[in-house]
């Protein structure tokens, strides 16, 4: 085979031309860039004010440049419902960067000092999910309550239709069982009042019943020192009905006694005739 003689001319050139890149374009895109310049001096915002842009509460809204106005086109196709979806890259300024990182930085050093807690932005949310869960719970327990309510209704009807329909013998028994079940309550609630006090005054040591003694002992005489008060600032009119009414009680008590011996004197002889039958 003879051999091609511009062989070794034209492999180099189809080799370049494989390797070489596509020079780029030295004339100026038609789309709009965003401003890059610095912000001016004092540029201390305290909000963002662009409609498609959500800025997180702990950024600072200096991280962001100035806008023209709440509706300002901040890129080619940048948007949230467009192609491109990240439309805070044409919000930024040239000293965004800095900003941004002194603002990581700061939360890096909160969290270290929380000991490798979060930041105070998540209680608030917990705080602001934990509201909603009470609202739901609260709901639940209406709607709870609401069918409780419609079950007890329903049985309180059943047991007046199977009322109507009892005889008059069962209608007696269930109502003795009621009284019954009424009475076992009482006596329950009564018992458990009046026991603790019982137990108390057993479980008590000496020491413990002597203060107690005294306790009462004071009490009894305060009753009677605030009687003798009452009886000073009586009338003297007060006092005569009330001197009456002392001498009646007394003289029925003395009666009480008189009647009470004369019983007893009575049944002595009897019970001595009734032994000396047995004799």
């Amino acid at each position: 085979m003879s051999k091609n003689p511009l062989r070794s001319f034209i492999q180099p050139v189809i080799l370049r031309r494989l390797c070489d890149k596509p020079k780029l374009s030295n004339k100026p895109s038609n789309t709009p860039r965003p401003p890059k310049d610095p912000p001016d001096e004092g540029y201390k915002p305290t909000s963002v004010d662009h409609n498609g842009i959500d800025v997180p509460p702990f950024v600072r809204p200096s991280s962001f440049r100035q806008f023209s106005g709440p509706d300002e086109k901040l890129g080619p196709g940048a948007g949230k419902a467009l192609p491109y979806k990240n439309p805070t890259y044409f919000g930024y300024h040239r000293f965004s960067f800095m900003e941004l990182t002194s603002t990581a930085v700061e939360l890096r050093d909160e969290r270290r000092l929380d000991g490798g807690l979060q930041a105070a932005i998540e209680a608030d949310e917990e705080t602001e999910c934990g509201e909603a869960q009470l609202e739901t719970m609260k709901k639940l327990e209406g709607e709870c309550d609401a069918i409780l309510s419609n079950q007890a209704k329903k049985i309180q009807q059943a047991e007046e239709k199977c009322l109507q329909e009892m005889s008059e013998e069962e209608l007696k028994e269930w109502c003795k069982k009621k009284e019954e079940d009424i009475k076992k309550k009482e006596q329950e609630k009564k018992e458990a009042n009046s026991s603790p006090k019982e137990k108390k005054i057993q479980d008590m040591s000496e020491e413990e019943l002597k203060a107690w003694c005294q306790k009462k002992e004071e009490d009894i005489k305060k009753k009677e020192q605030e009687k003798e008060k009452k009886i000073q600032d009586m009338s003297e009119e007060e006092l005569k009905a009330w001197c009456q009414k002392k001498e009646e009680d007394i003289k029925k008590k003395e009666q009480q006694k008189k009647d009470e011996e004369t019983k007893a004197c009575a049944e002595k002889p009897k019970c001595e005739g009734d032994e000396n039958k047995k004799d």
